[in-house]
């Protein structure tokens, strides 16, 4: 099984060329990130970064691996967040809403129009509640 956080940290890694700041932009400590890196080159087989002077800088195997785990992890965002793919521009449909007649006319312009921002090509009918008799 694979720890999805790998990949997290194995990103900010890429794109910051340091523990320090990976751990910063992950909102943890630097010696938790080095562990993460531990793990990471046992897993890739890889050193991914190495000291050079005063920093780090990717091995070829890391450059090889920075756009495809930046990739994986807007996939792995786009499925997990709610509505992932959903855009309301495209959408084609009519809402009917039943109500009381003083929530509708106190409503109904607001709502159309914020709708219609959204959704141009979405219909909202206000229909009054049906007294009962």
């Amino acid at each position: 099984m694979i720890d999805l956080n790998l990949l997290r940290v194995l990103d900010a890694l890429l794109q910051e060329n340091s523990v320090t700041r990976a751990a910063e932009r992950l909102g943890t400590s630097p010696a938790a990130i080095s562990r993460t890196l531990a793990r990471l080159r046992r897993a890739v087989g890889d050193p991914l970064l190495v000291r050079a002077g005063q920093g780090l800088v990717p091995t070829p195997r890391a450059l090889e691996l920075r756009d495809q785990v930046a990739e994986l992890l807007r996939g792995c965002d786009d499925v997990l967040r709610p509505g992932a793919g959903f855009d309301p521009v495209h959408l084609q449909r009519t809402f009917t809403v039943q109500s009381t007649e003083l929530l509708l006319v106190s409503l109904a312009g607001t709502l159309t129009d914020h709708v219609h921002a959204q959704a141009p090509h979405v219909d909202v009918v206000f229909v009054p509640e049906a007294l009962e008799g």
